[in-house]
């Protein structure tokens, strides 16, 4: 692959004339943090009655640039009646969910969160969803609760007994009740996040549990009680305690149907002609589209120079290393690695000079003498998470790494490039932070016409232990994870264009690279889609007679 510097590089600092048009564009495929609330109307379309109703309660339970602890404990759905929770006891944990965000913990004991009884009526139809994260198992714990003048009108948590989730409604408040109780098929795995949903229809008079979006049990004949006088309660109930975290606590006055987890599009019925992200999307942590990236002529020179902007809440940078050049890209713009200097004035001194290109994380805050950053993290690699970029590259040159991610002295992840089989994608993920190839699972895919634009993305989902690589919107392969694979965190930045071994640096890029996402979570298969569909440019067809339309008179 061959790029013509000369007439495809922007006037430093200076986006593209579409720069505009692309941050909206770009806005459009965004994933919200936790607690956000997101709709986006197809255009031309009414907006119907039938639209879901959005929660009547929403905490958001975490704190990140932006938003205050006051503010993650507000009721960020004020309508019906506004119901902030009120803390007793609980701290906040860096780095439990997302890197660089604080959320909520419980020490098990005595702390939790409450909020007015008005917040759940629990005789009624509702729903109660959140994130969820248990630290110990030792005994039974709940992690929401409805109280009374008797005992709880609901409990939700989990029952040490059986090693599952459970779900308790009673018949009245006193004794004598019936009990309906609803229990999971999967068991919680201690310290990974879960999605938990509680739906009672009081039409139905059901009570289903869900599992990460999954129905696992509903149980028939449910009669269910409501105290008006009892708090709702986070990470308690009457007796027991929660050990661990919570974010995204949401109550609605409905029963939450399959694309509430999903997610639905305008085109659904039942939608409104809005489409809106599910219960279940991932967070974005990080992103960099290099509409104002800017080359780097020498390193540590100018603050301004040298790195590319984070377009999420957490502003990260994406330091570049000399020679890094900013050229014409999928869309927009993009970063173009390779080993000679993008200078082109023969009278410079680094004209044509030799150079191993690539970017790395930083933390946004830099030093005063050098102009650097710290290298860090972007995200929680013992949780799921998802990459997604845009890449061509020049196959003659070989192995190449799209992005990778350090741990001490090593890329513990890779996605890159290998010329074997006629040349084909890899996502690989070592077993341990110490591991060694032997422990990678590799998901691979063919790589059909590398030096062109393709969309790769690569899923590390940690509950269902599975290793998933997308190619232009399309699930390429799934495989499960090595059995000696455990949940580990890498304590190294992510790199973008090399990978890290025991030799030293390895796997250099020559090529482009566009669009870069990196999620929290798992996207799954339709969001990878959508994803692909928003960011792909696609050649204008030509006229029936191949020939282009003249200037309009």
């Amino acid at each position: 692959m061959t790029t013509d510097r000369s007439s495809s590089r922007p006037a430093r600092g200076v986006a593209y004339p579409g720069a505009l048009r692309l941050a909206a564009a770009c806005a459009a495929v965004l994933l919200p943090l936790a607690g956000g609330a997101v709709a986006y109307a197809k255009p031309g379309t009414a907006v119907a009655s039938d639209r879901p109703a959005p929660p009547t309660a929403l905490w958001g339970l975490e704190a990140y640039p932006g938003t205050t602890q006051v503010q993650a404990l507000a009721d960020r759905n004020a309508a019906p009646s506004d119901t902030p929770l009120t803390a007793s006891g609980v701290s906040w944990q860096g780095d439990a969910r997302l890197l660089g965000a604080q959320t909520v913990a419980f020490d098990g004991a005595s702390s939790y969160l409450s909020a007015s009884p008005s917040a759940l009526n629990t005789a009624g139809t509702f729903s109660l969803a959140a994130w969820v994260r248990l630290t110990d198992t030792s005994v039974s714990r709940v992690f929401a609760s409805k109280a009374s003048s008797g005992q709880a009108t609901l409990s939700a948590g989990y029952d040490s007994e059986t090693n599952r989730w459970l779900v308790l409604m009673p018949s009245k408040t006193g004794k004598g009740a019936r009990w309906s109780a609803a229990r999971s098929v999967s068991v919680p795995q201690v310290g990974l996040w879960a999605h938990l949903a509680v739906v009672h229809d009081a039409s139905a008079h059901t009570l289903t549990l869900r599992v990460n979006g999954v129905a696992e049990a509903t149980v028939g004949n449910v009669t269910a009680v409501d105290d008006p006088t009892g708090q709702v309660r986070l990470g308690r109930g009457d007796t027991t305690w929660w050990q661990g975290n919570l974010a995204d606590a949401r109550v609605y006055d409905r029963a939450l149907v399959d694309q509430d987890f999903t997610g639905w599009l305008a085109s659904d019925p039942g939608s409104g002609g809005f489409d809106e992200p599910g219960l279940l999307r991932p967070v974005q942590v990080g992103r960099w589209a290099f509409e104002l990236a800017t080359p780097c002529y020498e390193e540590n020179l100018d603050p301004s120079l040298c790195y590319a902007g984070d377009a999420s809440v957490f502003g990260r940078r994406l330091a570049l290393t000399k020679g890094a050049d900013v050229t014409a890209g999928q869309r927009g713009n993009a970063l173009a690695l390779d080993d000679t200097h993008w200078i082109e004035d023969p009278t410079d001194p680094h004209y044509g000079e030799a150079t191993q290109e690539y970017g790395r994380t930083q933390s946004d805050v830099l030093d005063p003498e050098t102009f650097a950053g710290q290298d860090v993290p972007v995200l929680r690699t013992d949780q799921s998470f998802t990459l997604s970029t845009w890449v061509r590259l020049d196959p003659t040159r070989g192995a190449q790494t799209v992005l990778s991610q350090d741990a001490v002295d090593r890329s513990v992840l890779r996605l890159s490039y290998e010329p074997a089989d006629g040349g084909r994608w890899e996502f690989g993920m070592l077993a341990t932070a110490t591991a060694d190839e032997s422990t990678a699972t590799y998901a691979t895919a063919p790589a059909a016409r590398p030096d062109q634009w393709h969309h790769l993305v690569a899923v590390l989902d940690a509950t269902h232990r599975e290793a998933r690589l997308y190619v232009d919107g399309t699930l390429a392969e799934a495989v499960g994870l090595n059995p000696a694979w455990q949940p580990y965190q890498a304590t190294g930045p992510l790199l973008v264009g090399r990978s890290t071994t025991l030799a030293g640096p390895a796997g250099w890029l020559y090529g482009q690279v566009d669009d870069l996402g990196l999620y929290q979570g798992a996207l799954s298969a339709a969001e990878v889609q959508r994803l692909f569909d928003a960011e792909a440019v696609r050649p204008v067809p030509l006229p029936s007679d191949g020939r282009w339309p003249g200037p309009a008179r």
